[in-house]
């Protein structure tokens, strides 16, 4: 059953579609995506237009389109268009920023050509690291030179924006070649780079490779080092850091990144895809033929919803805007919850302010250098008991 919402006259929102379709699943992925079921890629594709329909409806606009994975570059350019066409129609979504990750091996100059002909400007490619050996160990099933490849390819077919993912505190990673990585990925000139520590996710091949022993788990003071050499060498090559894992250039932010670090309301949809609407965060079915039978039978595929506490809602804001360079406006919380959020938590963040964890500029709040390598102490200090 479709859930009962009051109809909008418009409200804004972010949209992330979810393609969950890979061909091998990494050893350190935790999320939904599933290989060897590429054959459900068409009815997929009709059922997430449909999803689309339905939350225009209900009178949704989309301001950003993001499609991520799973590995979204395993549909065509003419499925592409297709949900960039329903995002249009349904949810009103204007010339703005619509990205696609691409995966090195399954794409083309010609597939991104065709991909900017159906209206994607941005394309963030899983680089992940620079080294063969690395990559086998992930169950990346690309090599460096597919990945440069990949590159060289979207560059050549000019799409606007290019953005660079890469992993640091990989087993047996050290710091040289860590920087090596970072190095090469800049002499690339990406317009975005996004850096991401390993996470041991419970339950990936990953966390067991740790768990017996075969795989030392990252070690926390190295990857400090790692990201304070990565900042480093990024402001050098003209990058500005715009929050804790972003590198852009001037004007090539994400916005649909944006999105979610001022928690801001998104859809979320594809089969495992969360969203964030109304006060509350919903959750959709995750297997993909049992959402495609859903969205088939004219219903929304959301199986679980979790409705916002206020005061939980106020301390994501504050915990997500600090993650962004310029942190968060006294001022602006205040328009938003109608109090000043300081003046509410003075305690927490004048000790905090103590520790050198945060700072404040006149009417802003931010993180310290210091304050960043130890985000996530900060960010729990800041969730409600």
């Amino acid at each position: 059953m479709i859930p009962d919402r009051t109809p909008l006259t418009h409200a804004d929102a972010g949209l992330y579609v979810h393609i969950p379709f890979c061909k091998t699943k990494c050893t350190y992925c935790d999320f939904n995506c599933y290989a060897g079921q590429n054959r459900l890629i068409p009815a997929y594709v009709e059922a997430l237009c449909r999803e689309l329909e339905l939350y225009g409806e209900q009178g949704w606009h989309a301001t950003t389109l993001y499609f991520g994975g799973g590995t979204p570059s395993l549909l065509t350019p003419r499925q592409v268009g297709a949900v960039v066409g329903t995002a249009r129609s349904a949810l009103q979504l204007g010339e703005t920023e619509v990205t696609l990750e691409a995966n090195p091996g399954s794409v083309d100059e010609e597939y991104f050509r065709r991909l900017l002909d159906e209206g994607v400007n941005r394309v963030s490619i899983g680089m992940q690291s620079f080294r063969d050996s690395d990559l086998k160990r992930l169950a990346r099933h690309h090599t460096v030179q597919e990945a440069v490849e990949a590159f060289e390819a979207a560059r050549k077919a000019r799409v606007p924006s290019i953005s660079l993912d890469l992993i640091y505190g990989l087993p047996d990673q050290t710091l040289a070649a860590w920087e090596e990585n970072v190095v090469r990925a800049l002499e690339l000139e990406p317009e975005h780079v996004s850096l991401y520590g390993l996470v041991v996710e419970e339950g990936t091949p990953l966390a067991r490779q740790v768990a017996r022993g075969k795989v030392r788990p990252p070690d926390d003071d190295l990857m400090a080092d790692m990201y304070e050499k990565a900042h480093e060498l990024m402001s050098a090559a003209g990058l500005q850091r715009y929050e804790i894992s972003s590198w852009a250039l001037p004007g090539h932010r994400s916005c649909h990144n944006l999105v979610y670090w001022r928690n801001q309301p998104y859809i979320g949809a594809g089969a495992g895809a969360h969203g964030c609407l109304c006060g509350a965060r919903y959750y959709n079915e995750l297997l993909p033929a049992r959402y495609i039978r859903m969205l088939q039978g004219g219903d929304l595929s959301e199986v679980e919803r979790e409705q916002i506490e206020p005061e939980l809602e106020r301390a994501e804001t504050v915990i997500l805007g600090l993650r962004l360079e310029d942190g968060i406006s006294r001022r602006e919380m205040t328009e938003r919850y109608g109090e000043d959020i300081l003046a509410s938590h003075e305690g927490v963040f004048g000790q905090m302010e103590a520790m050198g964890l945060l700072e404040r500029r006149g009417d802003r709040v931010q993180l310290t250098d210091r304050g960043r390598l130890l985000s996530n102490e900060v960010f729990q200090r800041l969730l409600p008991e």
